[in-house]
């Protein structure tokens, strides 16, 4: 079957904006239940975006105030009990933001179409599979997890630990790379593909959910 050149120029921009993202699945306009998972905090099911920080450090400032001006009954002791609890949590609040993991998707997800290049066809996904090193990048910090995608690398995806509901994910590249679907709260996806160093990655998310997430989630095979 023969293609003309507008057709194939056609084909493949529309596949360029598919290879391109990272998918995104939004949650259904009824929305889903999640009752078996209690939100953590009281937070808002909904992502946090930039400077919402500020107002969640500021709604605790305004929570803390009135313990903190409010006699203790216990005397000295219970005092110095309320100072230190108080100290303590805006201390955790504002410790600044430490970043896990940053970068492109694994180099092996290139392997497979850089060998199909020697066909017509495979000239494209390798062109794809490349752009996808240069745009997408993610990021796994402390309080959440980004991921830069699009053509030009215009489009961010962020969300944060409280959100999720549950994680599932498959080993690629003999389990050093892994792609993983996390599901959040209100029902909607986000599918992160060609993630390297996956198994410490993984394992560092495990660590921030909530033990019911984890229960909930796949288990990594070490730890199964």
């Amino acid at each position: 079957m023969k293609f003309s050149s507008a057709t194939l120029a056609v084909l493949a921009m529309a596949v360029t904006v598919e290879a391109f993202s990272v998918r995104y699945t939004p949650a259904p306009a009824a929305g889903v239940c999640r009752a078996a998972l209690p939100r953590r905090g009281g937070l808002a099911l909904a992502a946090k975006r930039k400077g919402d920080l500020f107002q969640e450090i500021a709604e605790l400032e305004g929570e803390s105030t009135p313990a903190a001006a409010a006699p203790a009954e216990g005397g000295v002791e219970a005092a110095v009990s309320t100072d230190i609890a108080v100290a303590d949590k805006s201390k955790a609040m504002l410790a600044p933001e430490e970043t896990f993991f940053e970068g492109a998707p694994s180099w092996t997800e290139v392997v497979i179409p850089a060998i199909s290049i020697l066909t017509v066809v495979g000239i494209i996904p390798f062109a794809f599979t490349i752009a996808r090193q240069l745009w997408v990048r993610f990021k796994i910090t402390s309080r959440r997890i980004s991921v830069v995608s699009g053509i030009g690398g215009k489009d961010l995806t962020e969300i944060t630990y409280d959100e999720i509901y549950e994680v599932k994910y498959i080993f690629r590249a003999f389990g050093s790379v892994g792609d993983m679907v996390i599901e959040l709260r209100d029902g909607a996806k986000l599918e992160m593909r060609s993630v390297p160093n996956f198994p410490e990655v993984y394992r560092y998310i495990m660590d921030k959910v909530d033990p019911e997430v984890k229960a909930a989630s796949t288990p990594m095979s070490d730890d199964a």
